[in-house]
């Protein structure tokens, strides 16, 4: 083993799980810097946010779960791409230039699920025949939405549920049926405007829909609440929305024929 991969080795016994994941020792201002080249290592951390019956939070945090990558140019460096628990824990030797740090856990072509979601981070570092610590915390790409149909809806509506359509979702729609318990995890952009489909079927039969919009980032989380109104004869409905910032009260009438 010759100087560099016994450094190497030592400086990945300096790693231990919780916030912070590097420690140096004093030998690696030691290290030589052959010219042109400088020293980088590596430091991974997780930031969920979210917790739920059907997505584990546990499996997120957990860092062995996680791909790590170093890029250079948009395209990842060769033998530089690991599994967390085989990441090099000892300073890596790169040539001078920009560079970027790279983790995530999860299908990369995520859109929307109830069982799973996508988790990502990005940073970029520079060597300058230096040593520096490249750090990355990763994060949902995705923003959650929960459903509450109040149980008196069963009472007026045979039948209702919300269409969810997002930019990553493209032509195709996520949906809430009326008996639907589990969040759901949506990949969003920050502050973007997803749509919402109410579709009402009443006890005659009588179907409308009606079309709403609501802001949605990741890693908040927008709870919508529908509950049933009468009044003077009319048959309407009640939205309340979380968009974890303030509530907002919609009410929706529909045409008094309905009842």
């Amino acid at each position: 083993m010759n100087r560099i991969e016994r450094s190497v080795a030592k400086i990945l016994l300096c790693f231990f799980s919780g916030v912070t994941l590097f420690s140096c020792s004093s030998e690696e201002n030691e290290l030589q810097l052959p010219e042109g080249t400088g020293y980088v290592s590596l430091d991974l951390n997780t930031n969920t946010g979210f917790q739920s019956r059907a997505v584990v939070e546990s499996d997120y945090q957990n860092k062995s779960n996680y791909t790590v990558q170093i890029l250079k140019d948009g395209k990842v460096l060769d033998g530089m791409q690991w599994d967390y628990d085989d990441m090099p824990k000892d300073m890596i030797e790169l040539s001078n230039g920009a560079y970027e740090l790279k983790a995530f856990y999860g299908d990369a072509n995520f859109t929307a699920s109830r069982s799973k979601m996508y988790v990502e981070g990005k940073s970029t570092f520079n060597i300058n025949s230096d040593q520096v610590t490249a750090s990355v915390t990763c994060k949902p790409v995705c923003g959650k939405v929960t459903v509450n149909f109040d149980s008196e809806m069963a009472k007026y509506f045979n039948d209702y549920s919300i269409t969810f359509k997002t930019k990553a979702l493209g032509d195709m729609n996520i949906s809430w049926a009326k008996d639907d318990t589990e969040p759901i995890y949506m990949k969003v952009e920050n502050n973007e405007q997803i749509s919402a489909t109410y579709s009402l079927v009443d006890t005659e039969g009588k179907s409308t829909t009606i079309d709403k919009t609501y802001s949605l980032s990741p890693q908040k989380h927008l709870i919508i609440k529908v509950v049933p109104t009468v009044s003077s004869g009319d048959l309407g409905i009640t939205i309340v929305v979380d968009e974890s910032t303030n509530d907002q009260n919609v009410d929706i009438v529909i045409p008094s024929d309905w009842i």
